[in-house]
This record gives C-alpha cells, structure tokens and sequence, in this order.
C-alpha cells in the first residue's frame, strides 16, 4: 500500500509542479472556480444489497461536495475536478498543460459494491427415493460481500524535440480491488453437495507503457512498450470435499472407490492466477493529398506465473481513406491477428485401477479454443447529402479459422456483413439516426457433440470383465453439434435526441433483431 500512495503523490507533485512552473512565468491567468456542498439520504428499508448496491449501506444523511478549478494563461492550462460521495465513491481528475512541450493528466477514482447472498435455495432436489441427491449448505450464513475498487491513472507527453517534433510519451495505471466474495464449492458426486464460504479478494494490476514518436515529413512513426503484471495477495481459498460415499446409503464398494481421484481431503480452490503481460507496438500512419493512411503492428506476451503457461498474440491492422467527391468520403480498413495458446498435459490417476477388466486411460493434453487466425476487412462510404443529411454504406468480412475447436479439420467461421446508416441533425438541438445492419454467418462457433445421445443407446454393453455401462460409454453416444450464434440476423437500431435547451435532453431509442 505504501508504493501505491508514494505513486500518487509523485503523480500529483509533478502534475502541480508543472503547473506553478507555467504559472510563474505568466503574468495575465485567467481563473474559475465552483464549490458545490449538498447531502444526499438513501432509505434501506427494503434489502440493502440492491438499492443500495453502490453505497456504503448507512441509512443517515451522508456528506457530499465537488470542486471544479479552471486555470488559464497564455502559455498554459490547469484544471482540477473532483467529487466525493463517501469515503470509498470518490472521483478526481488533474490536468496541465503547458502550450506544445508538455502535457499531463492523473485521474483517481474509488467504487464500493455490494452483493448480496446466494441462498442455494433453489438446489435442493432428489431424483427419487434411494437415488441421486443434490444437497447445500451455507457455511457463511448473513455474509457481507463487498468490493472495493480503486484506479489511478496518469500519463506524460514531453517532446524531446522541435526538429521531426520527437516526443516521449508514458503513461501508468493501478488498480487495486479489495473485499470479499461468495464462493461455491461442487463436492462428490457430480454436484450432490454444494457448499458456499467467504473468499478474501486483495487484488493487484500494475500497467506501465513507454514510448517514441517523431514526425517524418508528412508522416509519423511511434513505438510503444508495455508492461501489465497482475497479482492477488489474498489467502488461499480452500474447500473441504467428502467422502466419496452414496448419498442416502452411506456406503463405499471397491468399485466405486476405483474411480476417485480425490476425496476426504481438503485442497485450494478459485486460486486467481497471478500475471505478466509483455506488448509491444508500432505505428505508423500519414497523409497524401486528400488521403490518408496508416498500419500498426504489435506483438504481446502474457504468461501465467502459477503454472508457467503462456498465451502470445500477433497482430496487425491498416486503413485507407480517401475523398471520391467534395461531399463523399471512402473508409478501407484490414486487420489480421494471430493467437496461440501453449497447451498442457493432465496426467490422471488410472480409471478402475486393479479393478476387473481392461482400465481406461483418461490422460489428456488440454488445447485452447483461442488458437486461431483472426482476418477483417470492411469498406465504408460516407456521404454529406445535404447540410442536414448523412448517409453510409459499409459491407465487411470476418474469417476465423480455429485450430482445434470444434475438430483440427473444422472449416472456418465466415462472417459477411452490409449496413445502411441515415443520420438527420438540425443544429445542436435534435438528430435522429436511422441504421439497418445484416449478417450472414457460415460455420458458426459450435459446442462439438454437446448434445443427445444417438439412437441406440439402450443396446449399450456392459464394459469386458465387468456388469456395467459408465458414463463415458453414454458420453461417447453424443452427436449433436449445438450453437447460439445465428446464420443471418436482421438488425435494425433507430435512436433519436431532442435538446430544448441547455440543460434538458431527452433522448429515445429502439433496436430490433
């Protein structure tokens, strides 16, 4: 915690410093300011946990006030906005910059959220009687879950140089996230115990980013470097699992403990992984006439330091924009993106080991859906029809060949899409848009063979040496391929914005699909 408040006083000391700097040079500053101290009262007589979800759950009347400060000159601007609700809702932001050489921000904000219990009511049921049982239990009964949250943000611009305008650019973010939170453990069989416990939440994301900018011609060219590492110093969570036992008999044969691979014990559970994120990033874009361009590429590690997993992403993008008409614009935009996810080897105790007949081996390299290669293309034409009037046309596609999901020989999923916009503003007062937008998808992502089982199921034989069927027998019955994502889709999305005067806007939507 200590790092943490020397970060944000260093942040503060040089974002006021730069601005006594300017301001002592200076001889004509303009000044405003506005003080504004109110209270508010929340009333909790129905449960707190959701209208009061974003409050500290006091039922009195709470202190509130904001501060607005506006500091200009000719070289130079200040500004300091901050509002405090409570001790843990508060909002700030500082701001200075002096004329093309200098510029920096720091922003700090806190949020307190509730959550209420879950009761598990609802998971109490038992198939018939002797037969499968699912029971819970509430070993934390009148829990308080909360959820602290903290984020400081600032960044830098210093041009190092006039000639080719070469400037240095660094930003940091922090964000911390304490309290506490409902965790619900699935013991033996299946799911026939669920318990609910408290786990702590101390969490921990430090972002740095570092990086070069200079002006070649008409064009600029930027490198950036990035840093994010996330950890959480919370206690380990951990959760007891039972016995391995027949719910209502009570009872253990050797066949059944032959396919344990843990019971009666207890082990951590819900471990976040804690995180390191390497990126970096190149820039480049310009213009030509009534053109314009631009390409970047980048390229990031991030590696889990609990397991020594890493995941990499290679990535690459480019637009084109171009005039076809004084009033008609052309937008050309490709991306392509490449991630790969290192897999892993799970080792698993031998199925029905010295049991008879012949064991099964449930060993297995664990591969990700994220490997894939990510392609988008899209072309949009905007045209200005009158002083009032715009409209757009855009049509784009979307490739995404995955490596190992569902199956290594899938084809890839193809994305088309085409939307019209219309847009009607007058003045600053009222606008309305009107947008039509259709996809077509082929191959969309399915879950393979996640649903019923083939014909045939009633003929299934009893495993050699044995006198029963296992569910990896009716497992291996599945064939039907399920999905929730749409081969076409019709969407149509009209909002509207009336603003009679300064302070009053009303705004009015309605999206079909």
């Amino acid at each position: 915690m200590k790092r943490i408040f020397t970060i944000l006083l260093q942040s503060l000391l040089l974002v006021a410093l730069t601005f006594m700097v300017a301001a002592g040079q200076e001889e004509k500053i303009e000044e405003t300011y506005s003080v504004w101290i109110g209270s508010s009262y929340t009333d909790f007589t129905d449960y707190t946990k959701k209208i009061g979800e974003f409050r500290n759950g006091d039922d009195e009347f709470l202190p509130e006030f904001s501060i607005d400060y506006l500091s200009r000159g000719i070289n130079h601007i200040f500004s300091l906005n901050g509002k405090y609700r409570d001790e843990n809702n508060i909002i700030a932001d500082m701001s200075s910059k002096i004329g093309d050489g200098f510029s920096a921000d720091f922003k700090y904000r806190s949020m307190f959220k509730q959550a209420g219990q879950d009761m598990l009511a609802n998971l109490e049921t038992r198939e018939a009687g002797g037969g499968k049982m699912l029971t819970h239990e509430i070993l934390d009964p009148g829990a308080d879950y909360y959820v602290h949250r903290k984020e400081i943000e600032s960044s830098f611009n210093l041009r190092l140089s006039k000639k080719n305008n070469i400037r240095l650019i660094a930003a940091h973010r922090t964000v911390l996230q304490t309290g506490t939170e409902q965790h619900i453990a699935s013991s033996h069989c299946f799911s026939c115990h669920l318990t609910s416990s408290t786990a702590t939440i101390d969490k921990i994301t430090h972002q740095i980013m570092a990086g070069l900018q200079a002006d070649l011609g008409k064009n600029t060219v930027g490198y950036q470097f990035g840093y994010r590492i996330f950890e959480s110093e919370a206690p380990v969570n951990v959760a007891d699992f039972d016995d391995a036992i027949h719910p209502v008999f009570g009872t253990k044969g050797a066949e059944f403990g032959s396919r344990m691979i843990y019971e009666d014990v207890t082990l951590p559970v819900g471990e976040y992984p804690n995180t390191e994120k390497l990126s970096h990033k190149l820039t480049f874009k310009g213009d030509a006439g009534k053109s314009s361009y631009g390409s970047s590429i980048s390229y990031s590690k991030a590696t889990n330091k609990n397991n020594d997993l890493s995941s990499t992403a290679l990535s690459g993008s480019a637009f084109y924009a171009t005039s076809l008409a004084d009033l008609t614009r052309l937008i050309a935009r490709f991306s392509v993106a490449r991630l790969d996810v290192e897999s892993t080897f799970v080792d698993l105790p031998l199925y029905r080991d010295g049991r008879p007949g012949t064991p099964k081996d449930f060993d297995f390299t664990r591969y990700s859906s994220l490997n894939r290669l990510d392609l988008r293309g899209s072309v949009e034409v905007i045209s200005r029809l009158n002083k009032r009037l715009t409209a757009s046309f855009s049509t784009g596609i979307r490739l995404v060949d995955r490596e190992y999901y569902p199956a290594d020989d899938a084809d890839a999923t193809t994305t088309f899409f085409g939307q019209a916009k219309v847009r009607y503003r007058k003045g600053m007062r009222y606008s309305t848009s009107v947008k039509y937008r259709f996809e077509s998808s082929s191959n969309p992502f399915t879950s393979a063979r996640g649903l019923f089982e083939a014909r045939g199921r009633s003929i299934l034989n009893p495993v050699d040496g044995t006198a029963f069927v296992y569910y990896w027998q009716r497992e291996d019955l599945r064939y039907q391929d399920i999905t929730t994502v749409p081969t076409q889709a019709h969407i149509l999305d009209v909002t509207s914005s009336w603003r009679p005067n300064n302070k009053v806007n009303l705004n009015v939507g309605f999206k079909a699909k």
